[in-house]
């Protein structure tokens, strides 16, 4: 009896020194830490089980690991974890990243709690295998590889308390970054629980909750790497604002200004006031692509959704129209009459500027999209309204100054007084105002 127990013993013994596992504890994650097994059977093809642990103290709300989305919620197979309904056990969630808004819950992933998983001593644990992991519809991962990108998120506040998988209305997360697990340290054994000689006997689990864990972490990365996500929300939340400001002033004040200057006034180097007004909201609309574009290349977001792809799109075929409006300048200098080259130059600018003002409220729109996650309802809609209202007022004026300049001018020579006010040195200030047309608005 004493031979056949020692044996088991050994038998025990052997079978967990055989799993391995890559470990990552990041900074910044109130000191949740990860875990993940690869098995041998996993390694070689013929099964597709992982094993993962997500822990972290019971103070966090939540606690949440995803695969893939390069530091991005988009196209992430996501776990979050939190407490059940008893407040003893845990329930675990996947869900399925679509950008920053609240994961919607996966309903195909193949997931469930192994025991150990809990509530206990302060700590809450999810010990995980996960059957999906390898293929999740929008992605997929080498789990052979030796690099491979997950990100992490914890947030922390009062329990949810809830058995349901697909409950909603989740808190957008204190911090998060990206972990860069080695998944060539975690191969390692065919155990059905490989966080079982961690965790002290219980019961079995269930689909949403499971039993209570006496499961510890250790602290440290082992085949893991990763990087805090802090300092680059608190980055992009100063940038998202910046960028609206920027783009805001450029696209509604600005380039709509510039060109009504040209139509009301005249007077001798009036073109090159227009010319300069022009290239100062050029240059704004350049610093807020900029912005636009470190927003993107940051955390939960991405060149995903039509505003940043508009914006885009606007400011680098607004190059062209500087172009245009040299190139109209010197036909109009030589012929003293509107060319092709002044209807191009006219009608591209009123295009792509009116669709830069239409593209900062849906700019607004994406964010409304996200006030129920980021909870700045309030916030978001003063700014709809205060943009809505600037905008709409200046492109009524800039469209009513352009109808009038269109009516004024009929029957008359067509250009803008500012290009008749550099047609000559000598040329009268009566000569100035009696031509009209269209010369260089944008």
């Amino acid at each position: 009896m004493k031979w056949e127990l020692l044996g088991i013993v050994l038998a025990f013994a052997t079978r967990v020194r055989c799993q391995k596992f890559a470990t990552g504890c990041p900074s910044g994650a109130s000191n949740a830490c990860y875990k993940v097994n690869v098995p041998d059977a996993t390694a070689s093809g013929t099964q597709k089980d992982i094993y993962f642990q997500i822990q972290g103290p019971s103070s966090l709300q939540w606690i949440g690991l995803g695969q893939g989305g390069q530091k991005q919620m988009t196209n992430s197979n996501i776990f979050i974890v939190y407490a059940d309904a008893s407040g003893h056990n845990v329930t675990l969630s996947p869900r399925l990243g679509v950008g920053e808004v609240e994961p919607g819950f996966n309903k195909d992933a193949q997931v469930s709690l192994l025991e150990g998983s809990g509530i206990a001593d302060g700590k809450m644990t999810a010990n995980v295998r996960c059957s999906s992991c390898a293929n999740w519809g929008s992605g997929q991962m080498d789990l052979t590889s030796s690099k491979t990108q997950w990100i992490w998120a914890v947030k922390g506040g009062s329990a949810i308390k809830s058995d349901k998988q697909d409950f909603t209305g989740l808190s957008q997360h204190d911090n998060m970054g990206n972990i860069n697990f080695d998944l060539t340290v975690a191969k390692g054994g065919n155990s059905l629980n490989p966080f079982a000689a961690q965790a002290a006997p219980s019961g079995t689990t269930s689909s949403g909750s499971s039993p209570t864990s006496t499961a510890t972490s250790e602290s440290g990365n082992t085949g893991a790497s990763s990087s805090d996500g802090a300092k680059d929300l608190k980055g992009r939340n100063k940038a998202m604002v910046a960028h609206g400001a920027v783009m805001g002033l450029a696209f509604a004040l600005v380039f709509p200004i510039g060109s009504i200057l040209i139509r009301i006034f005249s007077f001798p180097g009036l073109i090159w006031v227009h010319a300069g007004t022009q290239l100062l909201a050029y240059t704004l609309s350049i610093v807020g692509l900029g912005l636009g574009i470190y927003i993107a290349s940051t955390p939960t977001r991405a060149l995903d959704d039509s505003h940043p792809i508009i914006g885009l799109l606007v400011v680098c075929l607004l190059a062209f129209q500087f172009v245009l409006g040299q190139v109209h300048h010197q036909v109009f200098k030589r012929t003293n009459r509107r060319s092709f080259w002044s209807t191009a130059h006219v009608w591209y600018g009123r295009a792509l500027i009116t669709l830069g003002i239409i593209n900062g409220g849906l700019g607004l729109k994406l964010h409304a999209d996200r006030t129920r996650f980021l909870h700045l309802g309030d916030e978001t809609k003063k700014a709809e309204i205060g943009y809505g209202v600037v905008a709409g007022i200046m492109w009524l004026v800039w469209m009513a100054v352009a109808v009038r300049s269109e009516f004024s001018n009929k029957g008359g020579r067509k250009g803008e007084p500012g290009e008749h006010a550099l047609e000559s040195k000598g040329g009268s200030e009566e000569g100035m105002r009696g031509r009209g047309g269209d010369g260089m608005p944008s």
